[in-house]
């Protein structure tokens, strides 16, 4: 029989084990050549809970779909995602000159998740192929982003090369950029960042030929456990009066259409957080070893 010491040695080093075990391990499926929705993978991989996240992830292409199953670090993006279970989508909304009306392209749609073996195959079907449908009304798109036909020049704020930053939105130093007369159009940039610092970055310049399409590429994220959505770039190609003005990226936050039809299949049901659950698994265990200990 273990004398009192040994067994409080012996349970405590139990305890540590199990923490070490438990608190690091995630379950990932992961196959790096799957060609379609249907990727029969069956391969998992074990990565850091705290630092991972399991995905899906879902890429129109102009010759077909790119589909991976796989892992990524958790500060993967240039913004930090605050909750595992996200969706993120990258779309576009652009003109078509021929019919005369605004139609949105999904680019790239991600499912990230943290329990094991949450990324399963099967989902890669349910990633919807038009991703959220961002979209903005009509009316406010033909206002800002099209010329008018008494218009001849754009009027776009010229920044510098390099990227002008600074921790409040929707402001850059008059000093960094001046308003220029464009023949043609007008790129304006945003970008949140959250990695070492929250910043926000832009970019504006004219373009000197007339080969463009007005139109916004959004990135945004959707947190589906906290129903919380948030664009975190936005791209803006324009030739409309003032269309280059930081508030514009303001106006899109506040017009935003979202369909969330297609986030259904990835709603929680009565699963939660890995790292959650095994904090709660370990708390529970460690309780009752120190009740044997202390009796």
């Amino acid at each position: 029989m273990f004398d009192n010491i040994s067994l409080k040695l012996l349970l405590s080093l139990c305890i540590f084990l199990f923490s070490i075990q438990s608190i690091l391990t995630l379950r990932c499926y992961e196959c790096k050549d799957c060609t379609d929705v249907s990727c029969p993978c069956d391969n998992i991989v074990e990565v850091n809970a705290n630092e991972s996240f399991c995905i899906l992830l879902r890429e129109n292409l102009s010759n077909g779909i790119n589909v991976e199953i796989k892992h990524i670090p958790r500060n993967f993006a240039t913004h930090y995602e605050y909750t595992p279970y996200y969706i993120s989508v990258e779309e576009t909304i652009i003109y078509n000159k021929t019919i005369e009306k605004w139609s949105n392209q999904a680019n790239k749609i991600v499912y990230a998740c943290q329990t094991d073996e949450c990324n399963r195959p099967n989902l890669l079907k349910e990633l919807p192929a038009n991703g959220l449908s961002l979209s903005l009304p009509s009316d406010w798109l033909n206002e800002n982003l099209l010329r008018k036909t008494d218009q001849k020049m754009t009027t776009c704020n010229e920044c510098p090369d390099v990227t002008v930053c600074g921790n409040k939105p929707y402001f850059v130093s008059p000093d960094q950029c001046s308003i220029q007369e464009c023949e043609h159009f007008c790129i304006i940039g945003e970008k949140f960042t959250t990695i070492e610092a929250t910043e926000y970055c832009y970019t504006s310049f004219c373009v000197p030929s007339d080969t463009q399409t007005p139109s916004i590429i959004i990135e945004a994220v959707y947190y589906i456990h906290n129903k919380d959505f948030r664009i975190n770039e936005t791209d803006i190609i324009c030739h409309g009066v003032n269309c280059s003005r930081l508030e514009i990226f303001r106006d899109i936050k506040e017009k935003i259409q979202i369909d969330y039809t297609g986030v259904k299949p990835f709603l929680p049901g009565n699963h939660v957080n890995s790292i959650y659950s095994t904090s709660m698994s370990i708390l529970l265990i460690t309780i009752f070893f120190q009740s044997l200990i202390s009796y």
